[in-house]
């Protein structure tokens, strides 16, 4: 599978989805927990965005949406720019909010779930939201492309957990299990819809990786 298998768009009534992650920030480079918090891409994220958007720029695209986190805007932006498209900015494809979490090493994160006891879908971090209710979000993000896109070639830029969510409502898989889901800074998958199912066609890809 390469590129040239989406310069046209999708069959007649069928649905392409790209799910891309932003570049990397100074906290993913830390390891620190980065939820709601409005980190910006650092040099190596730019250079990763810039080299995802000229692998992305001859493939068919109708809209681009990202998050409203900056770090998700700015990589949307390159991408979207390459297409002559604006970024459709939509709150609910923003990171899990984990509250007092954010902006801690993730293995202090790590460990509370450990002392919790509870699967991961239950943990709760202090001020902020159950994975459970990200699940939500993506189903409904899931629910609203089917209605409004079939047909079209959409392109998401979101965030690994939100993203990891999506994966799960798509493929019908429960929310401990999509955890295990792998998605590295400035990586694209891509998902398409037929007759009600979803197949997944390229997991995890990197520009570089591509050439």
């Amino acid at each position: 599978m390469t590129e040239e298998n989406f310069h046209s768009g999708p069959e007649k009534g069928s649905l392409r989805l790209f799910l891309v992650r932003h570049g990397e920030t100074d906290a993913n480079l830390k390891r620190l927990l980065q939820g709601t918090s409005n980190g910006l891409l650092n040099a190596k994220g730019m250079l990763q965005v810039d080299q995802l958007g000229s692998h992305l720029k001859n493939i068919a695209l109708d809209h681009v949406f990202a998050s409203d986190l900056q770090r998700a805007i700015d990589t949307a932006n390159v991408i979207a720019r390459g297409h002559g498209l604006d970024v459709e900015v939509d709150s609910q494809l923003r990171e899990w909010n984990i509250g007092e979490l954010d902006g801690q090493p993730a293995a202090i994160y790590l460990q509370m779930i450990k002392d919790s006891g509870k699967p991961l879908s239950q943990f709760n971090p202090p001020g902020g939201d159950k994975l459970s209710e990200v699940r939500k979000r993506a189903d409904a993000v899931i629910q609203k492309l089917i209605v409004e896109h079939i047909g079209e070639s959409i392109l998401i830029c979101s965030h690994g957990d939100f993203m990891r969510m999506m994966v799960g409502s798509m493929l019908q898989i429960d929310i401990d299990a999509a955890t295990a889901f792998h998605f590295n800074n400035a990586s694209y998958s891509v998902f398409e819809l037929t007759d009600n199912h979803w197949k997944v066609v390229a997991l995890n890809r990197i520009a570089t990786d591509c050439e």
